[in-house]
């Protein structure tokens, strides 16, 4: 099983952090890191059980890259082909640490769950979810900016990683 990070532009060091972390490791980075929020700065409040807040976890996908690039070009969004991402083997991670962050609803503010992180989990929440292939054409028609992964499972991690010996997929 794997999940995904996008590797950020401007990275420092080999590990990757929470927010709320990088604001004291490389404030700099968090000035940047931060400004995807703008707009949006209620969610950082949001309350992940057992591991803070939004942004003392770290956000990462259980879809894969390929499945989102599709489901863009599908939507008539041709997508950005500027990134790249960490694969990482969630072996490699505290699985206590992580669970799977499902929003429900054909809206933002849908009741939301966050569940365990295992295999059966997982296996349910691993693709991209049809509101979410639904909002990418909803954007492409109106030419707005997509949230890569809006309504789609988050898998989020209460710890860093170290990303030094992780694939890179382009």
């Amino acid at each position: 099983m794997y999940v995904y990070h996008f590797v950020p532009k401007g990275m420092k060091g080999s590990t990757l952090y929470p927010l709320n972390k990088l604001k004291e490791v490389y404030p700099d980075v968090f000035g940047k890191q931060s400004k995807k929020y703008e707009g949006r700065e209620k969610v950082k409040d949001t309350e992940i059980p057992n591991l803070g807040t939004w942004n003392d976890v770290i956000h990462l996908s259980p879809i894969d890259p390929s499945e989102v690039r599709q489901a863009l070009r599908d939507a008539g969004e041709p997508p950005s082909t500027d990134w790249s991402v960490f694969c990482i083997d969630v072996d490699l991670l505290d699985t206590h640490k992580l669970i799977i962050h499902v929003e429900f609803g054909v809206n933002k503010g849908g009741p939301v769950i966050n569940l365990p992180f295992t295999e059966e989990n997982y296996a349910q929440h691993c693709h991209l979810p049809d509101r979410t292939k639904l909002y990418y054409r909803r954007c492409a028609e109106a030419g707005r900016q997509v949230l890569m992964y809006g309504f789609a499972p988050h898998v989020l991690y209460g710890g860093t990683i170290d990303v030094s010996e992780i694939e890179i997929r382009e």
